[in-house]
């Protein structure tokens, strides 16, 4: 049970291209709606990455993908 309340309150992971890899170990990197991230971690411009609460998680897929509000 404490395992599906902490996926149920996890923030949520997204999918952002890397626009810039910053000096201070962080990229900034904006999803496809727009929204501008500044996450921890590296990786290299223009790839894409997963990120969750503030962190890359690791390479996404360059594939079509959607965002949907609930």
């Amino acid at each position: 049970m404490l395992q599906q309340l902490r996926k149920a309150i996890l923030p949520a992971r997204v999918i952002a291209k890397v626009v810039a890899v910053n000096a201070d170990g962080t990229v900034t990197a904006v999803t496809d709606s727009g929204k501008q991230y500044r996450a921890v971690g590296t990786d290299a411009v223009d790839s894409m990455v997963y990120i969750q609460d503030g962190r890359v998680l690791g390479q996404a897929p360059a594939l079509t993908h959607y965002e949907i509000g609930v």
